[in-house]
């Protein structure tokens, strides 16, 4: 499968200048290691991020303090029933449904 995708994230700032913070909400549509409520939350290179009209970051996007509605870029593993397994650039590996994905083709 092995096949990119853009999950939905929230995303801000990170401790270096081409890293963001990222936070997926964990629902019934995107489960990690058995969860259904909270949150993941990870880092990841400026390259793998997108905002919410699917198009990179600028470097000085988003501005300090400001988080944004965005995608982080994932990996589908495999197909598991009714879930694909995702894993992300920060190494987390979640359950997520087709259906909250999106194609990672490039909005630039």
């Amino acid at each position: 499968m092995r096949e990119l995708c853009l999950v939905p994230c929230k995303i801000e700032r990170g401790a270096f200048t081409q890293e963001r913070t990222f936070h997926i909400s964990l629902s019934d549509d995107i489960v990690f290691e058995g969860e259904h409520e909270g949150e993941l939350i990870g880092t990841a290179h400026l390259d793998y991020l997108r905002n919410a009209e699917n198009r990179s970051l600028g470097e000085d996007d988003p501005p300090y303090g400001e988080v944004i509605d965005g995608y982080v870029t994932g990996r589908k593993i495999r197909q598991l029933g009714d879930r694909v397994l995702v894993e992300v650039p920060s190494a987390d590996v979640i359950h997520v449904s087709p259906d909250s994905l999106i194609s990672a083709d490039r909005g630039d």
